[in-house]
């Protein structure tokens, strides 16, 4: 049985892994999903990551990108930044789509589903408790458009879902600029390599932190 942590103070992390085009090359995805990492602290995981920089130089493992990128890392360094994540106080939830059953609309609209997806699971964290509606909410998400209107019709789209918050603040980030965004990405890699190639020698590293779970296509 997961235990739950509930805060009146709650950081959201946001990443997401996979891909929204439907012409189903060999190069695209199967399986797109969103991944949230609820924390009461940003300051934490810092320790982590600096740790896992540090195994990664004495391993000679070297880096592939600016900042710590998943997809770009060997899988013991990866395994590295969960192991030594899943000791601390955090939740996980996620939201799977399989692209083969999402309805046609959608695909013609892959940014309304993408913002409507979000949408969902921050709706689903707000039913079942996992942030406080009393307390303050810090969303911070993983910059991934370079289009300013979509990027503004991504946070309206968001605050909609939690207009009944006291508190509710949202943040565009680039990846290199938080040691969270590093984090929630390797975690919503290791569900990705789940699904996407039925390998779960990462997700297990993690599972123990996942309270939702959950496909919705």
């Amino acid at each position: 049985m997961i235990l739950v942590l509930h805060w009146i103070m709650a950081y959201i992390y946001m990443d997401e892994s996979g891909d929204l085009w439907f012409n189903m090359n060999y190069w695209n995805s199967k399986y797109f999903l969103i991944t949230f990492l609820i924390s009461n602290t940003e300051d934490e995981v810092d320790m982590v990551m600096k740790n896992v920089y540090k195994w990664m130089a004495w391993k000679k493992l070297k880096r592939k990108w600016s900042f710590f990128h998943s997809n770009k890392e060997s899988v013991q360094s990866v395994k590295r930044a969960l192991d030594l994540a899943s000791r601390r106080k955090f939740f996980i939830v996620s939201l799977i789509i399989n692209k083969q059953n999402v309805p046609y609309e959608y695909k013609k609209n892959q940014h309304i589903l993408y913002n409507n997806t979000v949408k969902e699971l921050l709706f689903q964290c707000e039913k079942r408790g996992y942030i406080n509606s009393n307390g303050p909410v810090y969303f911070i998400a993983s910059c991934k458009e370079t289009n300013k209107y979509l990027n503004n019709q991504f946070v309206e789209t968001v605050k909609s879902a939690v207009s009944k918050l006291i508190k509710f603040d949202i943040t565009i980030k680039s990846p290199e600029s938080s040691k969270w965004l590093e984090l929630v990405d390797a975690i919503s890699f290791s569900l990705f390599q789940k699904y996407e190639k039925v390998n779960f020698d990462l997700y297990s590293v993690i599972k123990n932190k996942i309270v939702l779970e959950k496909q919705i296509f």
